[in-house]
Protein backbone atom coordinates (compact mmCIF):
# COMPACT_ATOMS: atom_id res chain seq x y z
CA UNK A 1 0.00 0.00 0.00
CA UNK A 2 1.22 3.65 -1.03
CA UNK A 3 1.58 6.67 1.07
CA UNK A 4 -1.08 8.06 -0.42
CA UNK A 5 -2.67 4.98 0.14
CA UNK A 6 -2.41 5.02 3.88
CA UNK A 7 -3.13 8.87 4.34
CA UNK A 8 -6.92 7.87 2.84
CA UNK A 9 -7.40 5.79 5.99
CA UNK A 10 -6.36 9.24 8.20
CA UNK A 11 -8.82 10.73 9.70
CA UNK A 12 -8.99 14.36 8.03
CA UNK A 13 -8.28 16.15 11.06
CA UNK A 14 -5.19 14.41 12.61
CA UNK A 15 -3.94 14.99 8.70
CA UNK A 16 -4.03 18.98 9.58
CA UNK A 17 -2.37 18.38 12.37
CA UNK A 18 0.54 16.63 10.57
CA UNK A 19 0.61 19.12 7.68
CA UNK A 20 0.60 21.72 10.26
CA UNK A 21 3.19 20.16 12.78
CA UNK A 22 5.17 19.11 9.39
CA UNK A 23 5.08 23.22 8.72
CA UNK A 24 6.49 24.83 12.17
CA UNK A 25 8.96 22.17 12.93
CA UNK A 26 10.29 23.04 8.87
CA UNK A 27 10.94 26.71 10.27
CA UNK A 28 11.73 25.82 13.77
CA UNK A 29 14.63 23.34 11.90
CA UNK A 30 15.69 26.30 9.30
CA UNK A 31 15.71 28.71 12.82
CA UNK A 32 17.60 25.99 14.34
CA UNK A 33 20.08 25.43 12.02
CA UNK A 34 21.25 29.63 11.22
CA UNK A 35 21.05 30.53 14.99
CA UNK A 36 24.52 30.11 16.11
CA UNK A 37 26.62 31.31 13.06
CA UNK A 38 23.81 34.42 13.24
CA UNK A 39 24.70 34.85 16.93
CA UNK A 40 28.18 34.58 16.96
CA UNK A 41 28.99 36.21 13.19
CA UNK A 42 26.41 38.97 13.03
CA UNK A 43 26.06 39.79 16.75
CA UNK A 44 28.98 39.14 18.35
CA UNK A 45 27.61 37.47 21.16
CA UNK A 46 30.28 36.97 24.22
CA UNK A 47 29.77 33.57 26.34
CA UNK A 48 28.08 34.81 29.00
CA UNK A 49 25.73 36.57 27.04
CA UNK A 50 24.69 33.35 25.17
CA UNK A 51 24.20 31.85 28.79
CA UNK A 52 22.03 34.19 29.46
CA UNK A 53 20.01 34.13 26.47
CA UNK A 54 19.64 29.95 27.00
CA UNK A 55 17.79 30.56 30.40
CA UNK A 56 15.49 33.18 29.47
CA UNK A 57 14.89 30.58 26.36
CA UNK A 58 14.05 27.76 28.55
CA UNK A 59 12.28 30.08 31.29
CA UNK A 60 8.37 29.47 29.92
CA UNK A 61 9.64 25.61 30.28
CA UNK A 62 7.34 25.81 33.08
CA UNK A 63 4.27 27.08 31.32
CA UNK A 64 2.48 23.64 31.52
CA UNK A 65 0.28 24.26 34.26
CA UNK A 66 -0.95 27.29 32.54
CA UNK A 67 -1.13 25.78 29.42
CA UNK A 68 -3.49 23.15 31.10
CA UNK A 69 -5.51 25.52 32.30
CA UNK A 70 -5.83 27.29 29.26
CA UNK A 71 -6.84 24.36 27.60
CA UNK A 72 -9.66 24.15 30.01
CA UNK A 73 -11.65 26.96 29.11
CA UNK A 74 -10.32 27.09 25.18
CA UNK A 75 -10.46 24.75 22.50
CA UNK A 76 -6.78 22.99 22.37
CA UNK A 77 -6.58 24.28 18.00
CA UNK A 78 -7.19 27.70 19.31
CA UNK A 79 -4.15 27.16 22.05
CA UNK A 80 -2.25 26.27 19.65
CA UNK A 81 -2.79 28.68 16.77
CA UNK A 82 -1.93 31.48 18.95
CA UNK A 83 1.21 29.15 20.78
CA UNK A 84 2.69 29.22 16.82
CA UNK A 85 1.56 32.82 15.98
CA UNK A 86 3.48 33.58 19.01
CA UNK A 87 6.63 31.47 17.08
CA UNK A 88 5.89 33.64 13.94
CA UNK A 89 6.19 37.10 15.85
CA UNK A 90 9.66 35.73 17.46
CA UNK A 91 11.56 34.05 15.23
CA UNK A 92 10.50 36.52 12.00
CA UNK A 93 11.59 39.24 14.53
CA UNK A 94 15.23 37.89 14.03
CA UNK A 95 15.42 39.19 10.68
CA UNK A 96 15.62 42.87 12.12
CA UNK A 97 17.76 41.97 15.00
CA UNK A 98 20.62 44.27 15.96
CA UNK A 99 21.74 43.28 19.45
CA UNK A 100 22.03 40.89 22.13
CA UNK A 101 19.21 42.72 24.05
CA UNK A 102 17.02 42.40 21.46
CA UNK A 103 17.44 38.71 21.14
CA UNK A 104 17.13 37.84 24.58
CA UNK A 105 13.98 39.76 24.30
CA UNK A 106 12.25 38.17 20.79
CA UNK A 107 13.60 34.94 22.24
CA UNK A 108 11.29 34.60 24.91
CA UNK A 109 8.42 35.55 22.61
CA UNK A 110 8.76 32.33 20.46
CA UNK A 111 9.87 30.02 23.40
CA UNK A 112 6.56 31.21 25.25
CA UNK A 113 4.50 29.69 22.06
CA UNK A 114 6.84 26.23 21.56
CA UNK A 115 6.46 25.42 25.14
CA UNK A 116 2.96 26.07 24.84
CA UNK A 117 2.49 23.72 21.92
CA UNK A 118 5.12 20.98 23.12
CA UNK A 119 2.17 19.70 25.52
CA UNK A 120 -0.05 20.05 23.11
CA UNK A 121 0.97 17.84 20.42
CA UNK A 122 0.80 14.29 21.87
CA UNK A 123 -2.68 15.56 23.92
CA UNK A 124 -4.25 16.50 20.39
CA UNK A 125 -2.65 13.36 18.24
CA UNK A 126 -4.44 11.11 20.82
CA UNK A 127 -7.49 12.93 20.92
CA UNK A 128 -7.78 12.97 17.45
CA UNK A 129 -6.87 9.18 17.41
CA UNK A 130 -9.30 6.29 16.79
CA UNK A 131 -9.51 3.91 20.34
CA UNK A 132 -6.61 1.16 19.66
CA UNK A 133 -4.44 3.63 17.59
CA UNK A 134 -3.50 6.27 20.10
CA UNK A 135 -0.03 4.68 20.32
CA UNK A 136 0.70 4.10 16.63
CA UNK A 137 -0.36 7.88 15.76
CA UNK A 138 1.07 9.19 18.75
CA UNK A 139 4.55 7.96 17.02
CA UNK A 140 3.66 8.54 13.62
CA UNK A 141 3.24 12.11 14.43
CA UNK A 142 6.42 12.77 16.43
CA UNK A 143 8.12 11.06 13.38
CA UNK A 144 6.48 13.95 11.25
CA UNK A 145 7.79 16.54 13.24
CA UNK A 146 11.32 15.13 13.04
CA UNK A 147 10.72 15.24 9.58
CA UNK A 148 10.03 18.13 9.20
CA UNK A 149 13.05 20.25 11.09
CA UNK A 150 15.09 17.80 9.17
CA UNK A 151 13.28 19.25 5.96
CA UNK A 152 14.58 22.40 7.21
CA UNK A 153 17.87 21.69 8.08
CA UNK A 154 18.24 19.97 4.75
CA UNK A 155 17.18 23.31 3.05
CA UNK A 156 19.79 25.53 5.24
CA UNK A 157 22.33 22.92 4.51
CA UNK A 158 21.62 22.95 0.09
CA UNK A 159 21.12 26.67 0.33
CA UNK A 160 24.02 27.77 2.47
CA UNK A 161 24.89 31.19 2.37
CA UNK A 162 22.43 31.88 -0.65
CA UNK A 163 20.58 34.03 1.37
CA UNK A 164 21.16 35.94 4.26
CA UNK A 165 20.01 35.01 7.80
CA UNK A 166 17.25 37.70 8.09
CA UNK A 167 15.64 36.33 4.97
CA UNK A 168 15.93 32.31 6.48
CA UNK A 169 14.19 33.34 9.89
CA UNK A 170 11.45 34.97 7.61
CA UNK A 171 11.05 31.22 5.42
CA UNK A 172 11.29 29.63 8.86
CA UNK A 173 8.43 32.05 10.44
CA UNK A 174 5.99 31.91 7.13
CA UNK A 175 6.31 28.27 7.54
CA UNK A 176 5.17 28.77 11.15
CA UNK A 177 2.46 31.02 9.91
CA UNK A 178 1.36 28.15 7.77
CA UNK A 179 1.12 26.10 10.65
CA UNK A 180 -0.95 28.63 12.79
CA UNK A 181 -3.36 29.31 10.02
CA UNK A 182 -3.92 25.49 9.41
CA UNK A 183 -4.65 24.61 13.08
CA UNK A 184 -7.46 27.01 12.67
CA UNK A 185 -9.23 24.35 10.61
CA UNK A 186 -8.76 21.46 13.28
CA UNK A 187 -12.00 20.49 15.09
CA UNK A 188 -12.14 22.02 18.51
CA UNK A 189 -14.29 19.15 20.36
CA UNK A 190 -10.89 17.46 21.59
CA UNK A 191 -10.91 16.03 25.16
CA UNK A 192 -9.17 18.48 27.16
CA UNK A 193 -6.02 17.25 29.76
CA UNK A 194 -5.90 16.09 33.08
CA UNK A 195 -5.08 19.00 35.77
CA UNK A 196 -1.36 18.29 36.11
CA UNK A 197 -0.05 17.37 39.86
CA UNK A 198 3.33 16.62 40.97
CA UNK A 199 4.27 13.92 43.40
CA UNK A 200 7.02 13.67 45.24
CA UNK A 201 8.38 10.72 47.28
CA UNK A 202 11.64 9.56 48.25
CA UNK A 203 12.00 6.22 47.21
CA UNK A 204 12.00 7.90 43.63
CA UNK A 205 14.98 9.72 44.71
CA UNK A 206 17.42 8.01 42.01
CA UNK A 207 15.13 9.15 39.20
CA UNK A 208 14.61 12.86 40.66
CA UNK A 209 18.52 13.26 40.63
CA UNK A 210 19.36 11.20 37.44
CA UNK A 211 17.01 13.69 35.56
CA UNK A 212 18.50 16.60 37.10
CA UNK A 213 21.67 15.70 36.13
CA UNK A 214 20.62 14.89 33.06
CA UNK A 215 19.40 18.04 32.36
CA UNK A 216 22.53 19.84 33.35
CA UNK A 217 24.38 17.93 30.72
CA UNK A 218 22.28 18.26 27.75
CA UNK A 219 22.21 22.36 28.47
CA UNK A 220 25.96 22.14 28.14
CA UNK A 221 26.17 20.63 25.40
CA UNK A 222 23.07 22.22 23.76
CA UNK A 223 24.41 25.95 25.12
CA UNK A 224 27.75 25.80 24.26
CA UNK A 225 29.01 23.24 21.85
CA UNK A 226 28.00 24.68 18.72
CA UNK A 227 28.97 27.99 19.99
CA UNK A 228 31.94 26.79 20.69
CA UNK A 229 32.53 25.37 17.09
CA UNK A 230 31.26 28.62 15.50
CA UNK A 231 33.06 31.00 17.98
CA UNK A 232 36.33 29.85 18.09
CA UNK A 233 36.68 27.40 15.00
CA UNK A 234 34.61 29.76 13.09
CA UNK A 235 32.56 26.61 11.52
CA UNK A 236 30.44 27.71 8.56
CA UNK A 237 26.59 28.02 7.97
CA UNK A 238 26.38 24.63 6.05
CA UNK A 239 28.12 23.00 8.02
CA UNK A 240 26.18 23.08 11.24
CA UNK A 241 23.68 22.58 9.56
CA UNK A 242 24.76 19.43 8.10
CA UNK A 243 25.86 18.19 12.04
CA UNK A 244 22.34 19.16 12.70
CA UNK A 245 21.03 17.05 10.08
CA UNK A 246 23.21 13.66 10.94
CA UNK A 247 22.08 14.13 14.49
CA UNK A 248 18.11 14.52 13.90
CA UNK A 249 18.95 11.45 11.25
CA UNK A 250 20.51 9.42 14.02
CA UNK A 251 17.63 10.16 16.26
CA UNK A 252 14.87 8.81 13.89
CA UNK A 253 16.79 5.36 13.18
CA UNK A 254 18.19 5.09 16.88
CA UNK A 255 15.38 5.53 18.81
CA UNK A 256 13.80 2.55 18.20
CA UNK A 257 16.92 0.14 18.30
CA UNK A 258 17.80 1.87 21.92
CA UNK A 259 13.95 0.84 23.07
CA UNK A 260 14.88 -2.83 21.90
CA UNK A 261 18.09 -2.77 23.18
CA UNK A 262 16.50 -1.72 26.96
CA UNK A 263 14.36 -4.69 26.95
CA UNK A 264 17.56 -6.95 26.31
CA UNK A 265 19.89 -5.62 29.03
CA UNK A 266 18.31 -3.58 31.13
CA UNK A 267 18.79 -0.35 32.05
CA UNK A 268 21.83 0.07 34.37
CA UNK A 269 23.96 -1.32 31.70
CA UNK A 270 23.19 1.13 29.18
CA UNK A 271 23.21 4.34 31.29
CA UNK A 272 27.13 3.10 32.85
CA UNK A 273 28.34 2.44 29.17
CA UNK A 274 26.68 5.82 27.76
CA UNK A 275 27.43 7.83 31.05
CA UNK A 276 31.45 6.33 30.54
CA UNK A 277 31.63 7.19 26.94
CA UNK A 278 30.00 11.23 28.21
CA UNK A 279 33.33 11.54 29.84
CA UNK A 280 35.60 11.16 27.34
CA UNK A 281 33.44 13.38 25.23
CA UNK A 282 33.30 16.14 27.27
CA UNK A 283 36.92 15.84 27.91
CA UNK A 284 37.85 15.78 24.29
CA UNK A 285 35.62 18.80 24.07
CA UNK A 286 37.70 20.80 26.52
CA UNK A 287 41.20 19.37 25.27
CA UNK A 288 41.03 18.75 21.74
CA UNK A 289 41.83 21.37 19.34
CA UNK A 290 40.71 20.11 16.05
CA UNK A 291 37.27 20.98 14.38
CA UNK A 292 36.48 17.90 12.49
CA UNK A 293 37.47 15.65 15.71
CA UNK A 294 34.95 17.90 17.60
CA UNK A 295 32.25 17.51 15.23
CA UNK A 296 32.52 13.94 15.60
CA UNK A 297 31.99 14.37 19.38
CA UNK A 298 29.04 16.67 18.67
CA UNK A 299 27.42 13.71 16.84
CA UNK A 300 28.71 11.05 19.48
CA UNK A 301 26.97 13.36 22.23
CA UNK A 302 23.46 13.24 20.60
CA UNK A 303 23.39 9.54 20.20
CA UNK A 304 24.69 8.85 23.95
CA UNK A 305 21.76 11.16 24.38
CA UNK A 306 19.35 8.43 23.26
CA UNK A 307 20.16 6.59 26.30
CA UNK A 308 18.06 9.34 28.44
CA UNK A 309 15.08 6.73 27.72
CA UNK A 310 16.33 4.61 30.11
CA UNK A 311 15.07 7.42 32.85
CA UNK A 312 11.51 6.57 31.94
CA UNK A 313 11.31 3.06 31.74
CA UNK A 314 13.49 2.78 35.06
CA UNK A 315 10.80 5.39 36.80
CA UNK A 316 8.11 2.87 34.96
CA UNK A 317 9.64 -0.30 36.66
CA UNK A 318 9.42 1.08 40.43
CA UNK A 319 6.32 3.32 40.56
CA UNK A 320 3.13 3.04 41.24
CA UNK A 321 1.07 3.13 38.05
CA UNK A 322 -0.73 6.35 39.37
CA UNK A 323 2.55 7.87 40.23
CA UNK A 324 4.29 7.58 36.79
CA UNK A 325 2.58 10.82 35.07
CA UNK A 326 2.90 12.90 38.14
CA UNK A 327 6.61 12.00 38.69
CA UNK A 328 7.49 12.56 34.89
CA UNK A 329 5.95 15.89 35.29
CA UNK A 330 8.18 16.65 38.13
CA UNK A 331 11.10 15.38 36.57
CA UNK A 332 10.14 17.82 33.83
CA UNK A 333 10.21 20.75 36.22
CA UNK A 334 13.94 19.38 37.21
CA UNK A 335 15.00 19.35 33.72
CA UNK A 336 14.22 22.71 32.74
CA UNK A 337 15.64 24.03 36.27
CA UNK A 338 18.67 22.62 35.15
CA UNK A 339 17.90 24.32 31.75
CA UNK A 340 17.52 27.77 33.60
CA UNK A 341 20.50 27.53 35.68
CA UNK A 342 23.31 25.79 33.72
CA UNK A 343 23.51 28.49 30.97
CA UNK A 344 24.27 30.73 33.47
CA UNK A 345 26.86 29.28 35.25
CA UNK A 346 28.33 28.03 32.19
CA UNK A 347 27.94 30.95 30.38
CA UNK A 348 30.19 32.73 33.10
CA UNK A 349 32.67 29.79 33.42
CA UNK A 350 33.64 30.33 30.31
CA UNK A 351 33.70 33.97 30.02
CA UNK A 352 36.26 34.26 33.32
CA UNK A 353 38.24 30.92 32.60
CA UNK A 354 37.93 30.31 29.26
CA UNK A 355 35.65 27.44 27.34
CA UNK A 356 37.45 24.33 28.19
CA UNK A 357 36.45 24.84 31.71
CA UNK A 358 32.40 24.96 31.15
CA UNK A 359 32.79 21.36 29.09
CA UNK A 360 34.94 20.10 32.11
CA UNK A 361 32.14 21.12 34.60
CA UNK A 362 29.96 19.33 31.72
CA UNK A 363 32.45 15.80 32.72
CA UNK A 364 32.04 16.19 36.68
CA UNK A 365 28.06 16.40 36.22
CA UNK A 366 28.61 13.45 34.06
CA UNK A 367 30.83 11.20 36.64
CA UNK A 368 28.30 12.10 39.39
CA UNK A 369 25.81 10.60 37.34
CA UNK A 370 27.90 7.56 36.63
CA UNK A 371 27.98 7.25 40.20
CA UNK A 372 24.00 6.97 40.47
CA UNK A 373 23.87 4.81 37.81
CA UNK A 374 25.49 2.28 39.51
CA UNK A 375 22.99 2.14 42.11
CA UNK A 376 19.79 1.08 39.23
CA UNK A 377 19.15 -2.40 40.05
CA UNK A 378 19.87 -5.13 37.67
CA UNK A 379 16.80 -6.83 38.07
CA UNK A 380 14.18 -4.66 38.93
CA UNK A 381 11.52 -5.12 41.60
CA UNK A 382 7.29 -4.84 41.11
CA UNK A 383 6.04 -1.49 40.82
CA UNK A 384 5.31 0.23 43.83
CA UNK A 385 8.18 -1.61 45.48
CA UNK A 386 11.47 -0.06 46.46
Amino acid sequence: MSLFDRLAFVERDLKLLWFALLCVMYGFGVYSACFFNFATEVLKIKPHEIGIVESIRETPGFLCVLVSALCMNIAEPIVASLAFALMVIGTGAYAWIKNVHSLMFWSFVWSVGIHTWMPLQSSMAMSLAREGEKGKRLGQTACVGSLGSVCGMLTVLIFGNAMEYGTWFLLGSGAMAIAAVTMLFVRRDIGHPDKPRFVWKWRYRLYYALTFLEGCRKQVFFTFALYALTKVYHTQLRTIALLMVVNSVVNIVGAPRVGRLIDRIGERKILIASYLALIFVFLGYALIRHAHALYVLYCLDNLFYLSTTCLTTYLQKIAEPEDVMPSLSLGVTFNHTAAVLVPLVGGFLWASLGYPITFMGGALVVAVSLLLATRVPVSHPFRGQS
